[in-house]
């Protein structure tokens, strides 16, 4: 009766909590004063009785408590955000703050870990030149005179390194395209080259590799100008510290792979593309390019399609597409001209990484020897003919 009656306690939907308790403690009571009366398994389950209770008990005497917020708490966190919103959009986005302003920061480390996570040897005095603007020499010297202190800083900027850094990527840039791209003409390589060279692609690599954080100067965040000239530093910097081979390697590495997923026949815009595969013909001793239409599609409406094939000497060249006859024939002329020169949409993929280590030889012996212009090229197999 006793266990019921604690079983019917719990499992009610209104315990009286006192009484609750008043019978465990009689249930104690009486097992200590009728242990020897009952026996084993009464006292057993008894005594399980007297200890689901009391975890019962524990577990009821949790009052619950509802959550709420003061009724000013969301219209404050909304004016919050529209001030926040506000801000960015008069400062042009969130603001961003230097590295060096957090608490952690050590240069030394940062320089050390630089390095080992491009996995290149420095000159310490070197980089850290490199990675020194002219902007930043001249803040520091203004803010010592303000306060009345001599100015003496011991500091180089990277004027002169990216000068010759400058010079050293280009050579390297124009040593792997000739290697690589060997039947374009030197037009299409100088176009890569200022591709590759542009401040938005260097920008682009600097960012990539941690020059942000890194670099002295006046301005943050760093203008694009001090990006780029920074990054040419850091090249001379390694040429000088590790040599033009591993300086050579890095730019391949970090530089020309920017290549990768581009087509280059969008980099060169011939003037002149019919012009251009007429003369080429004409230097082969080929006839002239006849242009045929091949087929059309919609040419009553806004979607009209024409395809028009370029014929030399009833052979076929190529063809191309464009909404009228005249877009056509120009696109087959730059489809004739990507055949020529090997850059077709079909071209095999770029080398980098492991794959130049047969042609480095190669690409430093035509750093400095340019392709054919345009205005003197002709196929490879017909100028093999004539020498």
């Amino acid at each position: 009766m006793v266990t019921q009656r604690v079983y019917g306690f719990a499992q009610g939907s209104k315990v009286c909590m006192l009484e609750l308790r008043n019978l465990l403690c009689k249930l104690e009571l009486g097992i200590q004063a009728y242990k020897t009366v009952l026996d084993i398994p009464a006292y057993k389950m008894v005594l399980d009785t007297v200890v689901y209770c009391s975890r019962l008990t524990a577990a009821v005497n949790v009052i619950s408590k509802r959550n709420f917020k003061a009724h000013w708490v969301a219209p404050t966190l909304r004016e919050l955000q529209r001030r926040k919103v506000i801000e960015e959009d008069r400062g042009g986005g969130p603001k961003i703050f230097h590295r060096s302003t957090f608490l952690e920061w050590n240069y030394d480390a940062e320089i050390f870990a630089f390095s080992n996570r491009l996995g290149e040897k420095f000159n310490d005095s070197s980089l850290r030149a490199a990675l020194t603007h002219k902007s930043y020499i001249e803040r520091e010297t203004a803010r010592l005179s303000d306060i009345g202190v001599e100015s003496n800083l011991q500091f180089q900027d990277n004027e002169a390194l990216a000068q010759k850094g400058g010079e050293i990527m280009s050579k390297f840039i124009n040593g792997y395209l000739r290697a690589v791209f060997t039947q374009v003409p030197e037009e299409l390589i100088r176009a890569m080259h200022d591709y590759l060279t542009s401040n938005p692609t260097l920008e682009t690599v600097a960012k990539h590799i941690g020059l942000g954080d890194l670099m002295l100067c006046a301005d943050f965040p760093c203008k694009t100008e001090t990006y780029v000239k920074s990054f040419k530093a850091v090249v001379a910097a390694l040429a000088e510290s590790s040599g033009e081979e591993r300086a050579r390697i890095f730019v391949q590495d970090l530089v020309v792979t920017q290549l990768y997923g581009q087509d280059v026949n969008e980099l060169w815009n011939p003037v002149d593309p019919i012009g251009n595969l007429t003369a080429i013909l004409k230097r082969e001793g080929k006839a002239e390019p006849e242009f045929r239409l091949i087929r059309q599609a919609g040419s009553n409406s806004i979607l009209a399609v024409y395809y028009v094939g370029v014929y030399s000497d009833k052979n076929f060249i190529s063809e191309g597409a464009g909404e009228s006859l005249e877009v056509a024939k120009e696109m087959a002329a730059r489809e004739a001209l990507k055949k020529f020169f090997h850059t077709e949409d079909s071209m095999r993929a770029l080398p980098f990484g492991r794959q130049l280590k047969n042609i480095q030889s190669k690409i430093a012996q035509l750093e400095n020897q340019p392709n054919v212009p345009l205005s003197e090229w002709i196929s490879p197999k017909i100028m093999s003919a004539v020498h």
